[in-house]
């Protein structure tokens, strides 16, 4: 098992508002059109300003074919447009960690 976290950092505090509501409405859109994740969305609460999203996924296969339907999901990208605004250009961080049971 997997579990993957994306972080991306906003430019300031103002955005957290917003950037929820957006980062609400992308988890639930991929929670629906992509079975078995479950993304589930956090506010970094010390530090930085960021918006964390996390899932997980049984093998790197799995992660491998759902990237791939997501580079060729418009809907997804038309999202992901929309919220542009809110992140500081480069801050987007993915973590991919193997649990060990």
């Amino acid at each position: 098992m997997y579990k993957i976290t994306r972080t991306a950092t906003l430019k300031n505090a103002s955005f957290v508002p917003k950037a929820i509501g957006w980062g609400k409405e992308m988890s639930g859109f991929i929670n629906k059109n992509y079975p078995g994740f479950n993304v589930t969305l956090g506010v970094e609460m010390f530090g930085k300003t960021a918006i964390h999203w996390t899932y997980q996924a049984k093998s790197l296969a799995e992660l491998e074919a759902a990237n791939t339907k997501l580079l060729q999901d418009q809907k997804y990208w038309a999202m992901i447009e929309s919220g542009k605004d809110f992140w500081v250009e480069g801050s987007l961080k993915d973590t991919i960690v193997m649990l060990v049971e």
